[in-house]
């Protein structure tokens, strides 16, 4: 029987199913794995909410749990990328091996803290900072390094993802949707991380990195949220075919790497359709084995907890092996990026302007100056010279020609001035 000593650092909704989980299924993992878990230490802010079953020692002093000599695995769950960094560094200086749910952490300073963990002859675990409870980081460090990635894309927030289903499947507006998520814990007060791409910006880097073996980094990704995003456009895509999904993609063009994080038309009849509510996916196309999904909860604190008690027993497991796992960024050269201007797709657009005669043929005039052809338009039912809304379905065109057509009818005297919608269809991102 091995035994695996546990500091946690962040009591919050994760880190207390963390330790319900550890505690109801101690003896199980025991019998299983042959590890022994126990949790010594506990550090959070506020240690008066750790309930009072937690026989671990409780305090706020962070930094003091990540010297005690008896600690094998520091858990970081605190969030972040200032006090986080801080507690990580300290516990591999420490001689800790660290598991660690922070997204942000990862992609920002993943590069310097593998490199610290390469030195001290330690690891860490960051199974639970993508897409939930999905094993992707597992199966692209071990079972999926023979191929080649041409693609990995897919539903990597939970929050988006519940707030455009319910928008469809209860004909809810986005304000609606976003509160009863927030009811329901699935968002935070502030949602910004979440509903403007910020969150799957970070988590896509981190799939690049182990997918296309270089270093690449959030800055370099192009984000869009979903606040703009109204029920009308919910049910345009329905009616075409589609469904509105946050899509964070990565893909290789002529050895260059092309990042994004926007919101997508997906074809109704494509895997990541049909991913709805809180579920995450991966979606990846290889060179020997095809196409994949994996598919699994990505929002709440059971599946997260459970990604993350699965890297503690796998690395508790592997704690004083001589073989250590140094698959990891810092070993990787820097990626050499593509840009979008020259990128073919489909796209979706939705403009609000006066309808008056003639609106519709300058719009039109503009999208074939960018030699941009439009697929289908439909306008809603109004009034002369009352607001109404234009959505159009293009045929393929360069990226950056609709940049320029959507500044340029934007400056129509008849738009009215609020966010242009426009979104590309999945089925042509990455395919060019």
């Amino acid at each position: 029987m091995k035994k695996c000593n546990i500091g946690l650092v962040g009591a919050g909704t994760v880190g207390i199913g963390l330790l319900e989980m550890i505690r109801d299924q101690k003896e199980a993992i025991r019998m299983k794995t042959g590890l022994d878990l126990t949790v010594l230490e506990v550090a959070t802010r506020t240690p008066n909410k750790v309930p009072s079953w937690v026989e671990a020692k409780v305090s706020n002093d962070t930094l003091s749990l990540t010297k005690n000599p008896s600690i094998d695995i520091v858990v970081e769950l605190i969030g972040g990328t200032t006090s986080s960094l801080e507690i990580v560094q300290s516990a591999l200086n420490n001689g800790k091996t660290v598991v660690t749910a922070n997204k942000a952490l990862i992609s920002e300073h993943g590069e310097g803290l593998f490199a610290l963990a390469q030195k001290q002859a330690l690891e860490i675990g960051y199974e639970a900072a993508v897409a939930g409870s999905i094993p992707i980081v597992r199966a692209l460090r071990n079972s999926l390094v023979p191929n080649q990635f041409s693609s990995i894309s897919g539903i990597l927030n939970g929050t988006t993802n519940f707030i455009l289903t319910k928008m469809e499947v209860d004909q809810l507006s986005y304000k609606d949707a976003l509160k009863l998520a927030q009811d329901l814990g699935y968002a935070e007060a502030d949602p910004t991380f979440d509903v403007e791409g910020i969150d799957v910006a970070h988590k896509i880097s981190i799939l690049a990195n182990l997918a296309f073996a270089c270093k690449t980094h959030r800055e370099n990704i192009e984000v869009k949220g979903i606040s703009s995003i109204q029920d009308k456009d919910i049910s345009n895509a329905l009616a075409m075919g589609y469904r509105i999904k946050l899509i964070g993609s990565a893909f290789m063009r002529n050895g260059k790497i092309l990042m994004s994080v926007q919101p997508s038309l997906v074809p109704l009849d494509h895997p990541l359709a049909n991913v709805m509510f809180e579920k995450n996916a991966v979606y990846y196309t290889t060179s020997h084995s095809g196409a994949g999904m994996l598919i699994g909860s990505g929002a709440g604190a059971y599946p997260t907890a459970s990604a993350v008690l699965a890297d503690i027993i796998y690395y508790g497991n592997r704690r004083n092996d001589t073989s250590k796992e140094f698959l990891e960024i810092n070993h990787f050269p820097g990626a050499i990026y593509g840009k979008f201007d020259e990128e073919k797709s489909r796209y979706y657009l939705r403009f609000t302007t006066i309808d008056k005669p003639g609106v519709l043929a300058e719009i039109a005039k503009i999208l074939g100056k960018y030699n941009i052809s439009i697929s289908s338009m439909q306008q809603e039912e109004s009034m002369e010279n009352e607001p109404t809304s234009v959505v159009i379905l293009t045929h393929s065109a360069k990226e950056g020609d609709y940049s320029k057509s959507i500044k340029e009818i934007d400056s129509l005297k008849e738009i009215i001035k609020e966010p242009t919608i426009s979104f590309p269809l999945m089925e042509n991102m990455g395919s060019n």
